[in-house]
């Protein structure tokens, strides 16, 4: 370091009265949240602490400014001087961050922008966290990966590539996916996550990687293993009515979903112009292109995931766009839904269907006919500058 210096339960049924405000952490973090291992550890540790209001908000997104502050205090140990680490960027003077940003400048943490600009309150990608936690701990490549699993950290010229493939060696990310999203605004929940498992590393504790199992596995397999969802059925989701828009049903899948990530609230009229989306039905791949562009947004979409990949990120708190049959007549034309929790009984679910409701759905409607995989299923992240449309293949 410079200068120093799946959880799995089995309970039988899935109960949602189990699945309490974590009390003894934060009122907005539910017990079945994964992240409560880590924010008791962080907790523990003097690393994150939460609001006034009892809250940690975990969705927010974070800042450059305070994850520097947060790695230089609270991980490397140091409260750096402000009368000597100040004024080191042309937009960071005598700011609360200062001292941090500083020392961090000073040690080769951060190198900010052209123009010797830091960018304090713009969020922080997953690549720049994760450059500064390389840099502060002095990783090196441990010569067990001579490239990346993810598809879009192949590019051996870009400025992450060794960042995230030190990161990858130390088991920094889960490998649910096929794309890491490099220029992904990070939330506190995240930043929880990639704190512990670099400060457990360190500490020659490292954690055990989320990933899939080499077999096929029924739904009912993956539920007899006990695994529980992050969010309870009874929590609040965007559920808007696509009233007005017959064949709409994937947009306002969109727009629920962001809505509950990012709390942004996008107007479907407007993006039907900026996408040159037709009104019709899921969107192709050009439309999808150009909102993930307009929008900074990747989009992920998978084909044929797994019950495994699909309940692994429910667990995780990861909900996603999803394709369920829906007839008129004897025709299946298909009805796209946010999939948010599950219990011993289905799979609930925000629908843009009526008024827009919350409600359940057997887990017959997602694996149809005995399969072991769902037909599509959409996630979305934000992004700096423009994303991009990603299609996958999970099994």
């Amino acid at each position: 370091m410079k200068n120093l210096k799946y959880l799995v339960v089995f309970l039988g049924l899935f109960l949602n009265t189990g699945i309490a405000n974590a009390g003894n952490l934060f009122d907005d973090v539910y017990n079945s949240d994964p992240v409560t291992e880590s924010l008791d550890y962080l907790m523990n540790a003097g690393v994150v602490e939460g609001y006034s209001d009892g809250t940690f908000r975990p969705r927010n997104l974070i800042n450059r400014a305070e994850f520097t502050k947060m790695v230089v205090e609270g991980v490397m140990g140091l409260t750096p001087d402000a009368d000597v680490y100040a004024n080191c960027f042309k937009d960071v003077a005598e700011d609360w961050y200062a001292k941090y940003v500083c020392y961090a400048k000073e040690e080769g943490l951060v190198e900010g922008y052209s123009g010797n600009l830091f960018g304090a309150e713009d969020k922080i990608m997953r690549s720049e966290a994760v450059k500064i936690l390389d840099e502060a701990y002095d990783w090196e490549s441990l010569g067990t990966l001579s490239y990346s699993r993810f598809a879009d950290n192949q590019d051996s010229t870009a400025w992450y590539f060794e960042y995230l493939l030190m990161a990858e060696e130390r088991n920094l990310f889960d490998k649910l996916d096929s794309y890491l999203s490099p220029n992904e605004l990070i939330s506190r929940s995240q930043m929880s996550e990639l704190l512990y498992r670099a400060m457990n590393y360190e500490n020659g504790s490292p954690v055990a990687v989320r990933e899939l199992s080499d077999d096929e596995l029924s739904y009912e397999e993956v539920l007899d293993t006990g695994i529980l969802p992050a969010y309870p059925s009874n929590m609040d989701f965007p559920a808007h009515s696509q009233s007005g828009w017959s064949y709409g049903c994937y947009t306002f899948a969109i727009k629920n979903l962001v809505e509950f990530k990012y709390g942004t609230v996008i107007n479907v009229a407007e993006l039907q112009n900026r996408i040159g989306w037709d009104g019709a039905f899921i969107w192709d791949q050009d439309e999808a292109s150009s909102f993930a562009r307009e929008y900074d947004m990747d989009l992920i979409f998978t084909y044929n995931a797994s019950a495994e990949y699909f309940f692994k990120k429910l667990s995780l708190g990861q909900p996603m766009v999803l394709y369920i049959p829906y007839y008129i007549g004897s025709d299946n034309v298909g009805h796209q839904v946010v999939a948010y929790s599950f219990d011993e009984n289905g799979v609930w679910i925000a629908d843009s269907l009526g008024e827009g409701l919350q409600r359940e759905i057997s887990f017959s409607d997602i694996f149809v006919d005995g399969a072991t995989y769902t037909i599509n299923i959409t996630d979305s992240r934000q992004v700096k500058d423009g994303g991009e449309y990603k299609a996958q293949f999970v099994n």
